[in-house]
């Protein structure tokens, strides 16, 4: 639900969460999917991708939680990835173990190189080029992942996403929705929250980040997690383009 009383034209600067809001993530990760089935020689790459996704976020969690060291996110993307293959390829009828053998190793090495360059394998969705090029001449404009700094550079090159900086918190050395990851955010860009608007696909993020003080506004898009009952955020659009137009 919307927060009555936000006033737009009191918001300074918008930081972007990347992963999902700008970019399509799952028609990325279900390209990648399919790559490392036919490769592994898995006959049915959905079971693959779900446990792949469930792994990658067990991993994130832990280094957020202090479990586990920070690790680069393509490196736990692979190392998602070579699990995931070893535990569906166990199961009858799914595809061939890939444990054991010099050849097995191989295999994993392949499954992980093909998985880790997902996050440069993103396409931005369709209107976010124009729509962050028309707020960026009125404001400041950036994003906050957890993607690595050389995958985000080459997705907005590739995808022409228009911001003024793009920050990883990989420089951190955590993942959202870690504090230290929003707290990071302000203070490399030297934000006042209170009149900041924070922007993503995903009501966790913006839940952590009303936390610190920013004003939130939620981007639906396919297959993004809906608002619960209980969420109030300043804004919820459609797309950017909505976003944009009552920026204004």
């Amino acid at each position: 639900m919307e927060i009555v009383g936000f006033a737009p034209e009191r918001i300074e600067a918008i930081v972007f969460d990347v992963i999902g809001t700008l970019v399509d993530e799952e028609t990325a990760w279900a390209r990648s999917a399919r790559a490392v089935a036919e490769v592994a020689g898995l006959a049915d790459a959905g079971p693959f991708g779900a446990r792949w996704a469930e792994l990658l976020e067990q991993r994130m969690d832990a280094v957020v939680s202090g479990d586990a060291p920070w690790r680069a996110h393509r490196q736990l993307v692979g190392e998602a990835a070579r699990q995931a293959v070893r535990d569906v390829a166990d199961r009858p009828g799914v595809g061939p173990s890939a444990n054991g053998s010099g050849d097995g190793r191989e295999l994993l090495d392949a499954v992980a190189e093909i998985a880790g360059a997902v996050d440069r394998e993103y396409a931005a969705w369709p209107e976010v080029a124009a729509a962050t090029a028309a707020l960026r001449r009125t404001r400041v404009v950036a994003g906050v992942s957890n993607g690595d700094l050389d995958s985000l550079a080459r997705v907005a090159n590739a995808s022409a996403i228009s911001w003024d900086v793009v920050l990883s918190t990989g420089a951190v050395q955590t993942f959202k929705p870690d504090p230290a990851a929003y707290r990071y955010a302000i203070d490399a860009l030297g934000l006042d929250p209170a009149l900041t608007l924070f922007v993503a696909s995903h009501p966790w993020d913006l839940r952590a980040a009303a936390e610190h003080g920013f004003r939130t506004a939620y981007v639906a898009r396919p297959g993004a997690e809906r608002p619960s009952v209980d969420d109030r955020f300043d804004l919820e659009v459609g797309d950017l383009s909505e976003l944009a137009e009552r920026l204004g």
